[in-house]
């Protein structure tokens, strides 16, 4: 099917065509304002890596609520942190194998006993969940036994969270501590 040209682009210091606008077409304006920006900044920097929001008045509270060795594990389970829902995966994709504790224990060189509990120290002071099938993972039929979240109000990646989890860490003590500082 031809599209029908209903406009054209001319450049306005040269008055030269520099594109064409088609039925269907949607048209962003540019302001001399965003076009300064984009001089003076590298727009989409390390576009095509991965990354976890980390609030910037959390790692002072970590490092006081926190030993040194939970903190250490803490800081290392961010690159497992999957989008909207904060369950521990061996990467960041949502449709990622869920890890355990032996899993954790092999990528990060932790001897088995050491990291069940740190973990265990983990989930007392609210930074990480245990839980079971079903209660955080919506839709999800398959058998995975029990499921680690790490709590979004020390670290998060996306931009929505599940409700489930939400409820989850509502009153876990970190969000108030958060708001204090």
């Amino acid at each position: 099917m031809e599209q029908n040209i209903t406009n054209y682009i001319v450049d306005p210091e040269t008055g030269e065509i520099t594109g064409e606008v088609y039925d269907g077409d949607k048209l962003s304006i540019r302001r001399y304002s965003q076009e300064e920006y984009v001089h003076t900044h590298i727009v989409n920097f390390n576009k095509d890596k991965s990354f976890v929001k980390i609030y910037d008045d959390i790692v002072p509270l970590l490092e006081k609520y926190l030993t040194p060795a939970e903190f250490r594990l803490a800081i290392s389970l961010s690159p497992h942190v999957s989008y909207e829902d904060c369950i521990i995966r061996r990467t960041n994709n949502r449709n990622s194998s869920i890890l355990n504790m032996k899993d954790l224990a092999e990528i990060h060189e932790y001897r088995y006993d050491y990291l069940k509990k740190l973990m265990l120290s983990l989930k007392k002071k609210g930074v990480i969940g245990k839980h079971e099938t079903g209660s955080i993972l919506q839709g999800y039929t398959g058998q995975c036994g029990t499921v680690y979240t790490v709590n979004p109000y020390i670290y998060f990646r996306g931009a929505d969270l599940n409700k489930p989890t939400y409820s989850f860490y509502e009153n876990s003590g970190w969000r108030e501590l958060l708001a204090r500082n």
